[in-house]
């Protein structure tokens, strides 16, 4: 039994001692790029559809900075044109078109008599509990 724990024990010596070998070196800062180097071309398929994308891209980029700029006039129409279609579409001549419709309304409705007017006096209230009363005794 005895060989055995000392078996046991230099086993446990042999181990303990090869886990303590040095580490690896550091890697420099080149081996460090070709080492993303090398992850990045096995991730993107192929390099040559990213420089395709690449060149696309800058194509893409000289077009859209080739296209003429919006000038104020133009941006007020696009503002009008979008004002015509959502505020009324009874009424086609946008915000001030709609403003001076509700004044236009606003006045006529304010010189018609409104309804149950003569309610609103003590004599008119008057005449309605009378007619009331008539109607519920008939």
């Amino acid at each position: 039994m005895n060989k055995l724990i000392v078996a046991l024990v230099a086993g446990v010596f042999a181990s303990v001692a090869a886990a303590q070998t040095a580490a690896p070196a550091p890697l420099t800062n080149m081996q460090k790029q070709e080492a993303v180097k090398a992850t990045t071309a096995a991730g993107s398929g192929s390099s040559a559809s990213t420089q395709k994308t690449a060149a696309e891209a800058a194509k893409n980029t000289a077009v859209s900075k080739e296209a003429a700029k919006s000038t104020t006039a133009d941006k007020k129409a696009a503002v009008k044109s979008a004002e015509k279609g959502l505020v009324n579409p009874n009424n086609p001549t946008g915000v001030a078109g709609t403003a001076k419709m509700q004044k236009e309304t606003t006045a006529a409705s304010t010189g018609v008599p409104k309804a149950n007017a003569e309610l609103k006096t003590k004599e008119g209230q008057k005449t309605l509990d009378k007619d009331l009363v008539q109607k519920s005794t008939k």
